[in-house]
């Protein structure tokens, strides 16, 4: 379908009225979160606009492919919720183990940490600890910091390998 912009406007409008409820109800379904639904329903329709001129003349096909494309999104949204869980994991086996030698071996250990830590360029750092010490999402970062959350799980993940890497040379 060829379309100029007001007509692409209007036809995506209609579409949208129409598809957008099943949509939601799909997703909530194989999501059981209802805001998880309507997030991924914008992330899925985004997609449809981009490729708009490609939908199907068919109304059951067009339906079925916008529905195609949410379960897209929404594993998409597993497999990145499934990364960060990983990446979490992987921080968590290499927590420093509590040491039974004295305090100040302890100490000495932490400030080799922190200077590792330290070493990586500023948005690492702070990523690094609004996840680790704050507690937020890689999309709660994202959101606060102005950035994706691929460049947040990129930097965090720097700073995990660096840490790994340490923990091996001094474990």
């Amino acid at each position: 379908m060829a379309f100029n912009n007001l007509h692409n406007e209007i036809y995506f409008d209609r579409l949208f009225k129409e598809t957008y409820p099943n949509t939601i109800m799909y997703l909530e379904k194989i999501s059981n979160n209802k805001e998880l639904a309507r997030d991924l329903a914008q992330e899925a329709f985004l997609k449809v606009w981009q490729k708009l001129v490609l939908l199907p003349e068919n109304r059951e096909e067009r339906l079925r492919y916008i529905l195609i494309i949410a379960r897209n999104c929404f594993l998409d949204h597993l497999k990145l919720a499934l990364k960060e869980k990983q990446q979490q994991e992987a921080y968590s086996s290499i927590q420093i183990e509590k040491i039974t030698t004295n305090d100040l071996e302890v100490k000495e250990q932490q400030q080799i940490i922190d200077y590792t830590i330290n070493t990586h360029e500023e948005p690492a750092r702070r990523y690094y600890l609004l996840n680790r010490e704050e507690g937020l999402t890689y999309k709660e970062i994202a959101l606060q910091e102005g950035v994706s959350e691929k460049t947040v799980e990129r930097y965090i993940g720097r700073v995990l390998r660096s840490l790994k890497a340490l923990m091996a040379t001094i474990w």
